[in-house]
């Protein structure tokens, strides 16, 4: 009886939606979690875009109707453009960075032999710096766009 109930809270502290809570994350967490969401966005995105771009292959009247209904989500169709400019910075940038360690090997540092009492050492000074300006460049440009975008609705 004991052992199932272990099993059940075993069960219940593993699976996609622990994954998805954020307590005790570390960056490297973070960031995987948010490469996933951006990810899923991009993809959401791309389905609409191939959506878009098949109105414009049915004729004139299908395409003037579709950005009609565009441009009737007003301020909303900013928001979603800037959502996602953010989403396609931060995961083309992290999928950089990602390349560089999982491929090349760049800021990596030295393996180490690891020692009891073992301590989780995923991350390395240089890896977590290169986390930082990552994503204090990606919240410029993505700020940038924000005004780029409130500037074509004459807000700005």
């Amino acid at each position: 009886m004991k052992m199932d109930r272990e099993k059940e809270e075993k069960r219940y502290k593993s699976g996609l939606l622990r994954s998805l809570w954020p307590y005790n994350f570390n960056v490297e967490r973070y960031t995987y979690t948010l490469h996933r969401i951006t990810g899923v966005i991009l993809i959401l995105y791309l389905i609409a875009h191939v959506f878009e771009i098949y109105h414009l292959a049915l004729g004139p009247a299908a395409w003037q109707q579709t950005m009609a209904l565009l441009g009737s989500l007003g301020i909303w169709e900013k928001i979603g453009l800037w959502i996602i400019a953010g989403s396609a910075l931060y995961h083309g940038a992290n999928g950089l960075r990602l390349i560089l360690n999982e491929a090349f090997g760049i800021l990596l540092g030295k393996p180490v032999l690891p020692e009891y009492p073992y301590t989780p050492t995923s991350l390395s000074r240089n890896q977590k710096i290169a986390i930082y300006v990552i994503v204090l460049i990606v919240e410029a440009l993505w700020i940038w766009a924000g005004i780029y975008l409130l500037w074509g609705l004459g807000i700005i």
